[in-house]
């Protein structure tokens, strides 16, 4: 399977851009959602709040799972604090995206791509497995008012989290010898998918067909 990894900033659209590569017969696997999936769970749950020992704010759901925007709240205003979260999350991602990795090369037939999307996915190693990365960006205003609208957001929030996000110039740089794409989304619908189109044409599938 050829593995495309799909990084990019908060609400710059990679969703959208997954949706596209969708359609031309990719599959998927959102970082996202394995988050989600974790937190999901009362155990893993339980484990997260742990770290946390010193926070006042009730970081589990009367469900016992992860109350997702309590722990935004706390971390995206301390940097020591997502750092610790990261370093206990990121090993569980990875763990469960291989798990899903597995299953897909099961099927029959197996899909000719994947698409490992995730924001983090240069930060914390992901890309290693990738074939070849593209970054979804936009400009940021569109990502704030993004936030706002569409997340429920306050202004205030929506700048916080915009402060932690990486700069696509460094994570260029990191990803070394891997073949990296910059997918802009500045325009309209039909723009965002004719870049979407040019660049999946210019795949190198031949390296893992």
């Amino acid at each position: 399977m050829f593995i495309l990894g799909l990084t990019g900033n908060i609400a710059c659209g990679k969703s959208t851009v997954a949706r596209l590569l969708g359609a031309r017969g990719a599959a998927h696997l959102d970082a996202d959602r394995l988050v989600h999936e974790l937190y999901s769970d009362p155990d893993f749950a339980r484990r997260v709040a742990a770290l946390f020992p010193g926070y006042s704010a009730p970081l589990l759901t009367p469900q016992g799972q992860i109350d997702r925007r309590a722990l935004g709240e706390l971390v995206f205003n301390d940097a020591a604090a997502l750092a610790r979260l990261e370093a206990f999350v990121h090993p569980a991602v990875a763990a469960l995206r291989d798990a899903k990795l597995r299953q897909f090369a099961t099927r029959q037939p197996p899909p000719h791509t994947v698409v490992l999307e995730a924001v983090k996915l240069i930060e914390s190693g992901q890309f290693t497995r990738c074939d070849a990365v593209w970054c979804v960006v936009c400009p940021r205003q569109a990502q704030l008012e993004r936030l706002v609208a569409e997340r429920g957001l306050s202004p205030e929030e929506a700048r916080r989290r915009l402060r932690h996000q990486p700069d696509p110039q460094e994570q260029r740089r990191r990803v070394g010898s891997t073949p990296f794409a910059v997918i802009a989304n500045d325009g309209s619908p039909e723009l965002l998918e004719s870049k979407v189109e040019q660049q999946w044409k210019a795949l190198n599938f031949e390296k893992n067909p």
